[in-house]
């Protein structure tokens, strides 16, 4: 019988796939806004679709808003800074019929005491 060995988490939290379809505009801005894919107490990963004229590298700072007719939310300039930014897998160009699918990941930054519980209270109501 084999002996299968736990991988060691390299994250110190765990990233959340998120429920619905919340929107992350990034500033300074890449492209349109992004469909926010995961997400953590320290993190977000981000799938946007990257405009040709777009030399933008680095985000210094998010919002985040579900478009929800109940319960609406808005996280409102979170200061991030950016991890990674690579092209997304070709199954996922093909499935969502982008040319140029990017996915960013992003590091929170210096979150207020008020940023931090409305990040918390958006990772309990749309992740799972």
């Amino acid at each position: 019988m084999k002996n299968l060995l736990k991988t060691n988490e390299r994250r110190a939290t765990e990233r959340h796939f998120m429920i619905g379809k919340p929107l992350a505009v990034m500033r300074p801005a890449p492209s349109k806004p992004g469909r926010l894919l995961r997400i953590s107490r320290d993190a977000a990963e981000i799938a946007y679709c990257s405009a040709e004229s777009s030399t933008e590298p680095m985000t210094a700072e998010i919002d985040v808003l579900v478009p929800d007719f109940i319960r609406g939310i808005f996280l409102e300039k979170i200061p991030v800074t950016t991890v990674s930014d690579l092209p997304a897998p070709d199954s996922a160009v093909k499935e969502n019929g982008y040319d140029q699918l990017r996915k960013r990941v992003v590091r929170f930054e210096r979150l207020t005491p008020e940023q931090s519980g409305q990040l918390q209270s958006f990772i309990y109501s749309y992740a799972k």
